[in-house]
């Protein structure tokens, strides 16, 4: 189903709003390597605009991921654990709800075996839609909403199950099935005990071969900018 602006929202006008904001920097709530978001407060609850930004090339790439962020929300319709999608603005800006919350980084559930009783299910529930998340151990990727439930943004890295033969994709995909539930299970028991590990929740974790390799080269990394530091001073 095509995602629609708010009643009350035209689509010209808000693509106005979004060029001219850019262009007076104002209104802005976010940026990161792929683009910039901008929160638009003229109804409620608010919109999120997220903007592609680079030149050339770039813009391309980061305009198709936007893209593709977009097709992942087509797919879940009706899925409770992320922001509504209004779809695209002027073919080029992806419109979302505003969620009240802050990221798990900054601020940890109140109640936290009901949070991520709630976050599992919305996991097994995202799976349902085929559809893997791919990067929710980023701590800015999942929220603590006003009423202290879970909810999951930012899609772009996402992966959609292909139907048929399409074995790379069929093994990206389970890959990244397996990367949600160890970003469950690392955010869950952070620094905690090993035994307050609950029954049952182990089986959710396995450390995949590509998460052993990443961590070796980012340990590689920090202890060479460690060394380098050392030996400036």
């Amino acid at each position: 189903m095509a995602q629609q602006l708010p009643e009350g929202i035209n689509e010209n006008e808000l693509a106005q709003w979004i060029e001219s904001s850019l262009a007076e920097s104002k209104n802005f709530l976010s940026s990161g390597l792929q683009g910039q978001t901008l929160i638009y407060k003229k109804m409620h609850p608010a919109l999120v605009i997220k903007v592609p930004h680079g030149k050339g090339l770039m813009y391309l790439l980061n305009k198709r991921m936007l893209k593709h962020e977009h097709d992942v929300y087509l797919k879940l319709n009706g899925f409770a654990g992320s922001p509504k999608c209004y779809g695209m603005v002027a073919n080029k800006y992806l419109a979302l709800e505003y969620i009240e919350g802050k990221p798990i980084r900054n601020l940890r559930p109140v109640d936290e075996d009901n949070y991520f009783k709630s976050l599992l299910e919305y996991i097994k529930q995202l799976h349902t839609y085929d559809v893997a998340h791919m990067d929710l151990k980023k701590r800015d990727n999942l929220l603590v909403s006003s009423n202290d439930q879970p909810r999951i943004i930012d899609f772009g890295a996402a992966v959609i199950y292909k139907r048929g033969f399409h074995p790379f994709n069929h093994f990206w995909y389970g890959l990244a099935r397996q990367f949600d539930y160890n970003a469950w299970f690392v955010h869950k028991y952070r620094d905690k005990p090993e035994n307050t590990i609950e029954e049952g929740d182990r089986q959710y974790y396995s450390y995949t071969l590509v998460e052993r390799v990443s961590r070796k080269i980012k340990r590689f990394y920090k202890d060479r900018l460690r060394y380098v530091f050392k030996s400036r001073r």
